[in-house]
């Protein structure tokens, strides 16, 4: 089952994004990672910088490449969604692995637009135990905070 959970806003300066949309809109903030910003609404902001690691590999993209937002969807059988998605699109990139351990795959819409997909994070959460890692190597692995890899693996997180 794939689920639309955000849009993503990319940003060269991601705290001073975060305090427009909380100043002006009233947004509350559901994690602060720094270069990564989720508020309760739906609403993300991501870095830049990491945004050309992950799709372009460091590369800088051309002007009409370059996404300033992306619609972000997840699911916890990421390799069942690529098996469906097949020839249909262009990919942005194939499957990656993300540093904090999600796998996501990225690709553009028939009008361009860039969509990503990603491995719900209660997801990762539970393969990375289910592949023998304890609470404390998941958090760390993931940046995920321990209250929520202990609450998804004691039952009590299910996205």
């Amino acid at each position: 089952m794939i689920r639309y959970n955000s849009v993503v806003l990319f940003s060269e300066d991601v705290p001073r994004l975060r305090d427009f949309y909380h100043d002006l809109f009233g947004l509350e903030v559901q994690l602060d990672l720094g270069g990564m910003v989720s508020f309760t609404c739906g609403i993300s902001i991501w870095e830049m910088d990491g945004v050309r690691e992950m799709v372009y590999d460091g590369l800088e993209p051309s002007t009409v490449e370059r996404p300033r937002q992306e619609c972000y969807f997840e699911t916890d059988e990421i390799e069942g969604f690529i098996e469906r998605l097949g020839g249909r699109v262009r990919l942005a990139h194939p499957m990656k692995t993300a540093p904090w351990q999600q796998r996501v795959i990225r690709f553009y819409d028939p009008d361009g637009n860039l969509i990503e997909v990603g491995e719900a994070m209660d997801a990762v959460v539970r393969r990375l135990a289910a592949d023998g890692k304890t609470a404390d190597e998941v958090a760390a692995l993931t940046l995920m905070p321990s209250e929520f890899v202990n609450a998804v693996l004691g039952g009590g997180v299910n996205a």
